[in-house]
């Protein structure tokens, strides 16, 4: 299969129901945050503190208020979770954004190197996931340094993962545009 039938509005479908079921399983299955949030009576994990990072006393507030239930129930269900989730919304923003690139930039060489944005999130969810795993697995020790890389990750994900959506935004923005003036042009004849 060559590289440009891979970009196809298919492969965005597959790319979403996949990313679609990763969302439901770490966020509202009985391994998911809903289930980790029942047992920490509403305490949340690190990776959601998403724009502003956190700092180091902060990120031991977190875990110290998931209590001994709640950081076994991350290590042992979220985490191995967090792994295929983030492959799963990059792949899906890697495969949209080409293709969304492909549609409204069709000059364009290498379409694929914008989606690399997409795939960028990824990357650094999942070094967040490393640096989490080490605070939980050396907890109650305090790893400072380790805390200040996890905040750096989940803030570079937080961006990347923003920065997709707009380009998808834009894309989806400027197919619509493209599309109302095609229908425009050709209802006036020509």
């Amino acid at each position: 299969m060559k590289h440009k039938d891979f970009f196809c509005i298919r492969h965005v479908i597959i790319s979403f129901i996949f990313f679609m079921i990763m969302y439901y399983l770490i966020n509202s299955s009985p391994y998911g945050l809903s289930r980790l949030m029942e047992i920490t009576d509403g305490q949340s994990i690190l990776d959601m503190e998403m724009m502003k990072g956190y700092s180091v006393e902060r990120a031991y507030e977190i875990i110290d208020a998931l209590g001994v239930a709640g950081r076994a129930f991350n290590m042992k269900y979220i985490i191995p979770l967090d792994f295929p989730f983030p492959l799963a919304y990059g792949m899906f923003y890697f495969v949209l954004i080409t293709f969304l690139m492909k549609k409204t930039r069709n000059k364009m060489k290498k379409p694929w190197i914008v989606g690399l944005v997409g795939l960028m999130a990824a990357l650094f969810d999942w070094l967040e996931n490393i640096m989490i795993i080490r605070l939980l697995q050396f907890y109650p020790e305090r790893l400072e340094a380790v805390a200040k890389m996890a905040s750096v990750f989940t803030q570079l994900k937080s961006f990347f993962i923003m920065v997709s959506m707009f380009i998808i935004f834009l894309g989806l923005l400027w197919m619509i545009f493209k599309k109302i003036s095609l229908k425009h042009l050709l209802t006036k004849g020509f």
